[in-house]
């Protein structure tokens, strides 16, 4: 499902629960694990791998994370596995440096891979930036 922003959806596994809590929503806390890929599907980074599991969190619209994310996540249930395709332009605009928004690759490499996407392939039609999350908690 395309956005009108440009982000591109596609719920790969429905969460389980159906409460109105447990749905990602403006104000949400919520908790993220994340895979991070390149367009081409090459896997730069991951909450597994770089933060050893530990989720990806932050507050719907509160600008922590990056706004393709942000606007990707509304209406994930909790346990639910979406695949979101994000343009450059709503990815990492304002930079990879820590405590920009997230969910930030770890180490040289990754943030390197990330800044060619940002800035050299921006203008590319089709080039997304490629993150699948799982919603594993909303409060």
């Amino acid at each position: 499902k395309k956005l009108p922003s440009g982000v591109v959806i596609a719920d790969l596994r429905p969460g389980a629960s159906n409460s109105a809590n447990s749905v990602a929503k403006e104000g949400s806390r919520v908790n993220v694990q994340w895979v991070l890929r390149k367009s081409n599907g090459y896997f730069v980074d991951s909450s597994q791998v770089a933060n050893d599991g530990v989720p990806f969190i932050f507050t719907v619209g509160d600008g922590t994370a990056i706004s393709g994310l942000d606007e990707g996540i509304r209406g994930m249930t909790v346990g639910g596995v979406r695949r979101i395709l994000i343009p450059p332009r709503l990815a990492y605009v304002q930079g990879l440096e820590d405590g920009k928004p997230g969910p930030l690759p770890k180490g040289f490499g990754p943030r390197q891979q990330m800044r060619r996407v940002q800035e050299v392939r921006k203008d590319v039609p089709g080039e997304y930036v490629f993150l699948e999350v799982q919603l594993t908690r909303v409060r």
